[in-house]
């Protein structure tokens, strides 16, 4: 009984908490540790080293804006971009997140060689989302779970995998 009103007071007190209103460069620059097998430079995250970035990345939490298009060239950094997005979501406004790579396979590359480093060496993400090793259906390479959503990722070329799920990112 101790237990069910411990964990309902903790369900009330979280959905009382107003949502963050950090912006998705601001989350990187607090939070964001960049590994070693994903970048020249691992570390710490910051904006300033390529400030070209900030302005995408913080159209994702500006009022009003449903959407985001960008027009780069090719190694700007729009890999990190979404990673930072995906991270800052999950983290301060947990909600379903889906990232769409070209094909399963490459879905299930980006997965293991991007997001699951930038999980294992962010401590704020590596808290909430589940060890991809536990035995749990809902962790797997193309689908990771964490408290108030989970990130999904799919292939362009796989319209099942694209259909009836509800995505807010």
């Amino acid at each position: 009984m101790k237990k069910t009103v411990d964990l309902f007071k903790k369900i009330v007190k979280q959905s009382l908490m107003p949502l963050s209103d950090q912006t998705v460069s601001e989350w990187a620059d607090s939070y964001r540790m960049i590994s070693g097998e994903a970048a020249a430079e691992p570390g710490r995250w910051r904006t300033d080293r390529a400030p070209y970035q900030k302005a995408i990345m913080d159209a994702f939490t500006e009022p009003g804006i449903t959407r985001v298009v960008a027009k780069t060239a090719s190694q700007v950094g729009k890999s990190d971009i979404m990673n930072n997005v995906i991270g800052r979501f999950a983290h301060l406004a947990p909600a379903p997140i889906m990232m769409i790579q070209p094909t399963i396979e490459t879905s299930q590359d980006y997965s293991k060689s991007r997001i699951a480093p930038m999980i294992r060496d962010t401590k704020v993400l590596r808290d909430i989302f589940k060890d991809v090793k536990s035995r749990d259906a809902g962790n797997t390479i193309l689908s990771k779970q964490f408290p108030g959503g989970r990130l999904i990722m799919a292939g362009a070329n796989s319209p099942a995998g694209l259909a009836s799920k509800p995505i807010k990112i």
